[in-house]
């Protein structure tokens, strides 16, 4: 008599064909959890820097607002408002771009962007009641990937505001931007 011997267990083949379809189920929900999580990243930057270059646009308005204010209720009147905004603290504003932000007692500093690098965005986390957590300053602070840029152009009684915000994300080669415009006007029509 002669006995068979069943061989139980699986072939290369059945064993190639199960770690792929492993692989496959394993591998998909990784790719698109990352895929995910990239877009997530992405999404969270582009709207810190909308929300930086809706601030630069408002520093702007919040000078001339400033200036002209103080002609209101100053008895030592500025002679002329406009003027002081379209070429006083703003100047460097004018010729090539400038980095602006507010700090703790609501003086807003100004500075030239005679570098890209001067208007490079850094992250204060040292006071907790800062105005801005977002400043042109890089002593004690960490820094970001954002650089804002706000150039300003007078044309009569309008200055046409430009608050550029740009980055650059992960492996993506070319620069992120983000870009916010407004015109301020003479309104109180003082020069």
């Amino acid at each position: 008599m002669s006995k068979k011997n069943p061989q139980s267990g699986f072939s290369l083949v059945e064993t190639l064909v199960a770690i792929t379809i492993l692989l496959l189920v394993i591998i998909g929900p990784m790719k698109i959890s990352s895929s995910s999580a990239k877009s997530t990243s992405f999404a969270s930057e582009q709207v810190t820097a909308f929300f930086l270059a809706q601030e630069g646009a408002e520093l702007v308005q919040k000078v001339r607002d400033d200036l002209m204010l103080e002609n209101v209720v100053s008895s030592a009147a500025r002679p002329s408002p406009w003027t002081d905004f379209t070429s006083g603290t703003l100047a460097s504003c004018y010729t090539g771009g400038c980095g602006i932000t507010i700090g703790d007692n609501s003086a807003v500093s100004v500075r030239s962007c005679s570098t890209i690098t001067d208007c490079a965005l850094s992250l204060d986390t040292t006071s907790a009641s800062a105005r801005s957590h977002y400043v042109h300053t890089t002593t004690g602070t960490t820094p970001t990937p954002f650089t804002r840029v706000v150039t300003l152009q007078r044309t009569g009684n309008e200055v046409r505001v430009v608050s550029k915000v740009t980055w650059r994300t992960g492996s993506i080669r070319e620069e992120q931007e983000v870009s916010v415009e407004t015109s301020l006007f003479n309104v109180y029509g003082k020069n």
